[in-house]
């Protein structure tokens, strides 16, 4: 039932509307030039009369063209300026964006760098307090008994500043070979285990030095790190890397233009070793850096 209503059907058309339409649309000229003969009685008379007439509706309508051909001009160029204002607002909102997300990306970093430098301290910290040898030299402690890191260095430091305060060409004629096998010499003497212990800790200097000259902080932050690093370390951790380094490749090379050394005081007795052994900016104090 519901489909027969539904269902198209030619017979419901308005088929005397369409006639009447089609019909109308034929007959239009006839019906024009009727009506226009009824109204105007000369057609001549209303051509000159009338033409003048015609001119300045003419005139008008281009008049009202150009109007509108300037509004469209005119509406033309506030759309250009509205996008040329959005363009440049959607530009300082990606660059504030840009800014906020590099800005998270520096902090993300430096807080992985914090923890990493700091994670390697504490392990410095750590691999020192366990540094313990037991002393054969009664000059430093009593024979038999255990000395600790710091013992350990204050004895290398004594011997070292000694024997150059004695003669500072001493340990020039040597070579690296040399220089490195009179150290092991040294160390079978003043303590009964060997050395090696205090070796590995100082390389843990390489691993901090390289860390923060690899990292993508600017400048003043590597500066802070490296103040931080400098001020961890005893005076003796200083001298002793002073006098070792030259003869371990590795710590030699990652110690170069650091600027490590920050508490070595200047003295003649050092000058020729450091001069032919060191670099300039791998001290920080001025007398050093004036006789480089």
């Amino acid at each position: 039932m519901d489909e027969q209503k539904n269902s198209f059907s030619f017979r419901k058309l308005p088929w005397g509307w369409i006639l009447l339409g089609i019909t109308l649309w034929f007959l239009f000229p006839w019906i024009f030039s009727f009506l226009f003969n009824l109204i105007i009685k000369n057609p001549k008379e209303y051509g000159d009369s009338f033409g003048a007439v015609g001119d300045i509706y003419g005139s008008l309508n281009a008049l009202i063209s150009s109007i509108a051909l300037c509004a469209v001009a005119y509406s033309t160029w506030l759309q250009v300026t509205s996008l040329k204002e959005t363009r440049e607002t959607n530009i300082k909102q990606l660059k504030l964006a840009e800014d906020s997300h590099n800005e998270q990306l520096n902090e993300s970093r430096n807080a992985i760098f914090a923890n990493q430098f700091y994670s390697l301290l504490n392990y410095k910290l750590e691999k020192y307090k366990s540094l313990e040898f037991e002393c054969n030299d009664s000059r430093y402690t009593h024979e038999g008994e255990k000395v600790n890191g710091l013992g350990v260095l204050q004895a290398l430091t004594s011997y070292f500043t000694i024997e150059i305060e004695k003669d500072p060409k001493k340990f020039l004629e040597k070579s690296e070979p040399d220089l490195r096998h009179h150290f092991m010499t040294i160390t079978l003497i003043f303590f009964k285990e060997p050395i090696s212990p205090l070796l590995s800790y100082f390389y843990i200097y390489k691993n901090l030095l390289n860390l923060i000259k690899n990292s993508k902080l600017n400048d003043q932050d590597k500066a802070i790190y490296l103040d931080i690093l400098c001020n961890s370390m005893f005076l003796e951790e200083q001298m002793v890397l002073f006098w070792i380094s030259p003869f371990y490749t590795d710590l030699k090379i990652s110690i170069e233009n650091s600027r490590l050394f920050n508490q070595i005081w200047y003295d003649d007795s050092l000058k020729e070793y450091a001069l032919k052994f060191h670099k300039k900016h791998t001290f920080r104090i001025k007398d050093w850096l004036e006789i480089f």
